[in-house]
């Protein structure tokens, strides 16, 4: 019975927040209405100015078109959250309340300038939020429709690479601090030294021994990872195509690569060997694998709901973004 209010009573506040009660004049002109419940403008310039900000919607119809079809996924997420008994963690709400400050801090001129008070932006963020834990009340572990940690493992393999690495600049300084570029002779003997490593490795000799022999290497400055590392594509601490190089090693493997002015001795682990690899990307990997069925859901619940506009106050909202946006 308790349970059971306290569903009614988050369902309350939830429906609150989206009509935005407590206060608001009752003369309002809100721009849409989705069954039969007014939602807040700021809600609806939100999405509108996310739309102003997609290069691939271009037309006013199609930027209205978006923020309504956002404005009722706001809706189906929040009642979902709701109706299905769910809360955030203490935690979870002090994660949000801090990146809600923190892009407000960044963002929160724009903001104002489109409509948008910070009140609503934090009732965005949390809303995002309620996404999040949903997505885990579906599919995590104990979820109504659980991905088993294989297929997350599966997932794991194919879309991240582990590896050690060596790496080592292949320049020098002048006399001011310029950089100047190894000569041929120099960056020869340091290639020289790595492909001897990496030939020590693949005939079998331990990782950190061989990676050991570049400790010093002269002039050159190196750095040595000695804990395994896990990248995914387009990971900016390593330079463009470094990921696609490591994918190329086999396992248990080494080799060398030049990018741009770092030479790099990559030894590519067994990713699924390390236990505690996996436990540590299996939120990352659950996100991506169950993004298409929690979208797909949601569209399900979306396909209950209506959505009626006030013509006039869609105009002002669109005229307000627009000209806030210059």
């Amino acid at each position: 019975m308790k349970k059971a209010l306290c569903a009614v009573l988050v369902f309350a506040a939830v429906l609150c927040a989206l009509t935005g009660c407590g206060g608001r004049a009752e003369k309002t002109e809100y721009p849409l209405t989705v069954n039969g419940t007014p939602l807040d403008g700021e809600i609806f310039r939100y999405y509108l100015d996310i739309a102003f900000g997609d290069a691939g919607i271009s037309s006013k119809e199609a930027r209205i078109r978006y923020a309504t079809e956002q404005c009722i996924r706001y809706v189906a997420v929040n009642s979902a959250f709701a109706s299905r008994g769910l809360a955030l963690t203490d935690a979870q709400t002090a994660e949000t309340s801090e990146r809600g400050n923190a892009l407000w801090n960044i963002f929160g001129e724009h903001y104002k300038k489109v409509g948008v008070s910070k009140q609503t932006f934090m009732k965005l963020q949390t809303s995002r939020s309620f996404t999040e834990r949903l997505r885990r009340a579906l599919y995590d572990t104990n979820g109504a429709s659980p991905l088993s940690d294989d297929e997350l493992k599966a997932y794991f393999a194919a879309a991240y690479a582990a590896f050690k690495v060596v790496r080592s600049t292949v320049y020098g300084a002048d006399v001011y601090g310029n950089r100047v570029p190894f000569t041929e002779e120099q960056l020869a003997a340091v290639r020289e030294k790595y492909d001897a490593a990496a030939d020590t490795i693949n005939r079998g000799a331990g990782v950190d021994y061989a990676f050991a022999t570049l400790i010093s290497t002269g002039t050159v400055a190196v750095q040595q990872s000695m804990v395994t590392e896990v990248i995914a594509d387009g990971d900016p601490y390593y330079p463009a195509g470094f990921y696609g190089a490591v994918r190329s090693v086999e396992e248990g493997r080494a080799a060398v690569f030049l990018f741009e002015d770092e030479i790099f001795l990559v030894y590519r682990a067994d990713i699924l060997a390390d236990g505690d690899l996996f436990k540590r990307y299996r939120d990352a990997c659950l996100v991506a694998v169950s993004e298409p069925y929690l979208q797909n859901e949601i569209n399900t619940m979306c396909n209950g709901y209506s959505s009626v506009r006030n013509t006039s106050a869609v105009q002002s909202c669109y005229e307000q973004v627009r000209q806030g946006r210059k």
